[in-house]
Order: C-alpha cells, then sequence, then structure tokens
C-alpha cells in the first residue's frame, strides 16, 4: 500500500497523540530516554487516544518493507504511545502489555515488546511478582514471555520490590525441577548479576545435566567466574557456534562509529530490511539496528 494510504491511516490522531507519528525512532533505542509528560505535555486526559494508538494493528502491522527509511515513521509511534502510557501510568495499560507479552507466539507483538516490556511494566509491577512466577514456569506460554517474567523477576530483586528470599525459593525450584535450558539459564543469569553464591550447587547440577543454554551466560566456568567464585578459567574455553558469531559480530562493530553504521564496502553482504538484524536480537533488521 502507498505511503498516502498509511498517511490517511492515522488522520484518526489529532492533537498531543498525532505527534508521537513523526518522532520515528528517536530515543526508544536509548537509555536516557526523554520524558514525554516533559517534552510533550501529555497527561491523562490524552490515555483514550494513546490506548487507542497503542493497540493499532492497522499501523503496527503495516508493510514498510518497501518504504525509504525516512518514511513510515508512523509505526514507532504505536511504541511511543505504549511509553506515554506506561510514564502516566494509566491502569489499563497494564493488562494491554500483559496481553501483548503473552501474544508473541501469534507474530503480533514480537519485536518491539519484547524489547521494551520490563520498561513498561515498571511502574506497574509492584503486586505482580507471584504472577510473573506462576507465568514463568507454565509451559503453556512461549519461551520469550516467560524469559521476560524471568527478567522482571530478576528486576524487582535488584530494586528491593520482593523479599530476597522469595526469590530464593522460587529459583530452587526452577533449578531443580526444570530441563529447560533457555529458562534455567534466565534463571541462573539472575544469580550471576545479583551474586547469589547459595545456589551454586544446584547451578553445577544443571550444568551437569547439560540443561542449561550456554549460548548467553557462558559454561561453568564462566558462571563461577562471574559470581566470584573463582578468578581465571582452569580449562580452555570452547565457543558455541552462536558465540563465534556474535564475537565476529563484535569485532566488526569496532571498525564503526557509535551508531553502529555497518559496512557498505561490496566485500560485505547486504542485510535487507527484513532479514534477521546481524546484530543477534532475533529482530527483523528494519526494526532494529537499521536506523542506528
Amino acid at each position: 500500500m502507498p505511503q498516502t494510504q498509511l498517511q490517511e491511516i492515522a488522520k484518526k490522531y489529532d492533537g498531543r497523540v498525532s505527534k508521537l507519528l513523526s518522532l520515528g525512532r528517536d530515543k526508544l533505542m536509548r537509555v536516557d530516554r526523554y520524558s514525554y509528560v516533559d517534552k510533550f505535555g501529555f497527561t491523562k486526559d490524552d490515555a483514550a487516544q494513546l490506548l487507542k494508538l497503542a493497540q493499532d494493528i492497522e499501523i503496527y502491522q503495516y508493510d514498510y518493507s518497501d518504504m525509504p527509511e525516512d518514511e513510515g515513521l508512523e509505526f514507532f509511534g504505536v511504541v511511543h504511545a505504549w511509553h506515554v502510557l506506561s510514564e502516566l501510568e494509566v491502569l489499563e495499560a497494564k493488562e494491554l502489555f500483559i496481553d501483548m507479552i503473552e501474544s508473541c507466539d501469534d507474530d503480533i507483538y514480537d519485536d518491539w515488546i519484547l524489547s521494551d516490556f520490563r520498561r513498561l511494566i515498571k511502574p506497574f509491577r509492584k503486586d505482580m511478582y507471584e504472577y510473573f512466577v506462576e507465568c514463568s514456569q507454565l509451559g503453556g506460554y512461549g519461551v520469550w514471555t516467560r524469559l521476560e517474567y524471568i527478567g522482571a523477576i530478576g528486576d524487582m530483586l535488584k530494586a528491593k520490590e520482593v523479599e530476597p528470599e522469595k526469590v530464593d525459593e522460587y529459583i530452587v525450584k526452577v533449578l531443580s525441577s526444570n530441563d529447560n535450558a533457555i529458562i534455567n539459564a534466565s534463571v541462573i543469569s539472575i544469580c550471576m548479576d545479583e551474586k547469589l553464591t547459595q545456589h551454586h550447587e544446584l547451578i553445577q547440577k544443571c550444568f551437569e545435566r547439560k540443561a542449561v543454554d550456554i549460548d548467553h551466560i557462558g559454561d561453568l566456568e564462566d558462571v563461577e567466574i562471574d559470581m566470584g567464585l573463582r578468578e581465571e578459567r582452569e580449562t580452555e574455553k570452547e565457543l558455541t557456534e552462536m558465540q563465534m558469531q556474535m564475537q565476529a559480530f563484535r569485532k566488526s562493530l569496532e571498525k564503526y562509529d557509535e551508531k553502529l553504521s555497518f559496512p557498505s564496502s561490496n566485500s560485505e553482504p547486504k542485510v535487507g530490511r527484513n532479514d534477521p538484524c546481524p546484530c543477534g536480537s532475533g529482530k527483523k533488521y528494519k526494526k532494529c539496528c537499521l536506523n542506528k
């Protein structure tokens, strides 16, 4: 569909909310994101229109593949609307974010909600610990949804929003009975971040039964070094295929500036807008590093 048709679809929004449709990627990939309230003056009076934009599938799933990079900015307006709702702590947004993260397996909101869920849910998570614990252990949810819930548990522990003893019980339960290597790796990463050395024996047993995904957290010696249980490796590290790819990608980034520009030389493979992003995020290139 042409750009003019997309612009017609976007005419349903006006005022402050309409400004979000022209912001593009601005600030979405940065840690120091600005306040939408301070910058644009959003208030809870905008909530109804923000909720409408935040759920606008027609804009979010529009085919942007053939548009120039400086067009099709309306897509990012949907994502900006999520963040405004989170900043305003609009209660209806809490269920919206949960619905979106739990629909990832249906390929509806998979890309950006996976990147932003933990930031978006932060204002609402104070009373959600038990929900995160329960859902992270349910095999009926997709692995990516479960990983976000585990990450949220780690965030709550770091922010002292949950008693450490409760998280200890959760970690023991998962690592003692779960054989999903990716889930175990995510739980172990909490132990690594918070130096929860009391779980070392359980972690060791997980590695012994080969129930840990080592692509992202490394092998047992890596984990032990990270947790402060050893100073250096005793064995030579063997990289997995994914780790080798990531290592090569990181080396390539050293040649370019902080904007992560990709090689223009003909000797380098060209990455298409709809190809997987070479940074390894799992997103499409157009929704990840294309405009960095």
